[in-house]
């Protein structure tokens, strides 16, 4: 061999970093920029399978951010009252609890009329949340791949009931309600828009009958694409004798709500929940109404 082509061959090598030598030995190739191997074995779009799970990546590591949650209330709420107005008489207790993954809102009220006195009150109770968590690659790239799995969980329950005396100018309402969502990668996020049920009771003078309606009927089921469950059906009737119903709902999110790969891509989880439960109700002629509400909801990723 020539001098001159010696003198070129080992200037070639000279700018062939070692590391891609080794790396070339050993079977190891670089991680590219994003990479996913689904846990089924599937090819997720946009991803990759061709590369094992032997890859040579960068110097950093994968760090995990929880900013502070939104709450609301930033304190758990308990209020337990009492009001006179004039010859009516109110008392309630009232709750709100807002945590990172739960929000909880609940109301009770009994009003009673005395020597025929009128009156009506209304109250609501809400608590909020709103969460985040971010895992991100910091330093030398790529990013190295790992095994993640995240799963949308929770579910939301709803319970509401009414009552009142059989006098003229009594009725009870009562509602509760709940809404959230919560996603991350793939099919790891489920949501639920207005969960809702309410309901009133009413004494008719004219009838002598209690006039019901409202989510007071049998269960039937709900669902969509991310949550399963039932709630009391909606109707309305008239009936003797008995001046007090209840209703309720409850979901849960489904199980097939899940993402699962050998990765190196980051992730946002984010999660936001608001409970609501509230009422209004009057009294007269020595009568008597009362009512309740409670919503919980716990919408998250893990």
């Amino acid at each position: 061999m020539h001098s001159s082509t010696r003198a070129a061959v080992g200037c070639l090598l000279s700018i062939v970093p070692t590391s891609s030598i080794v790396l070339a030995a050993s079977g190891y190739t670089p991680c590219p920029p994003l990479m996913e191997r689904p846990c089924d074995g599937s090819a997720p779009s946009g991803g990759s399978t061709e590369v094992g799970t032997l890859c040579d990546c960068g110097t950093g590591q994968w760090v995990v951010n929880t900013p502070p949650p939104r709450l609301d209330p930033p304190l758990p709420l308990a209020e337990d009252r009492g009001l006179h107005e004039g010859l009516v008489s109110w008392n309630w207790s009232l709750r709100g609890i807002a945590q990172p993954e739960l929000a909880m809102a609940s109301l009770t009220v009994r009003g009673r009329s005395n020597l025929w006195a009128a009156g009506s009150f209304s109250r609501a109770s809400l608590a909020h949340y709103s969460s985040s968590r971010r895992e991100f690659w910091s330093g030398g790239f790529p990013a190295c791949p790992r095994l993640l799995s995240l799963a949308a969980t929770g579910g939301a329950s709803l319970h509401i009931s009414a009552s009142t005396a059989a006098r003229q100018g009594c009725s009870a309402f009562a509602s509760a309600a709940a809404s959230g969502a919560c996603s991350s990668l793939g099919l790891a996020s489920a949501s639920m828009e207005n969960l809702t049920i309410a309901g009133s009771v009413g004494y008719s003078e004219a009838t002598q009958a209690f006039e019901i309606a409202g989510n007071f009927g049998p269960l039937v089921d709900v669902f969509n694409d991310s949550v399963e469950g039932s709630l009391s059906a909606d109707s309305s009737w008239s009936t003797s004798g008995v001046g007090s119903h209840s209703g309720s709902a409850s979901v849960t999110v489904r199980p097939d709500r899940l993402y699962c790969a050998f990765t190196n891509r980051p992730y946002v989880a984010r999660s936001a929940g608001q409970a609501i439960a509230g009422g209004a109700g009057s009294v007269d002629q020595n009568g008597s109404a009362s009512w309740s509400s409670m919503a919980v909801i716990t919408l998250s990723v893990h």
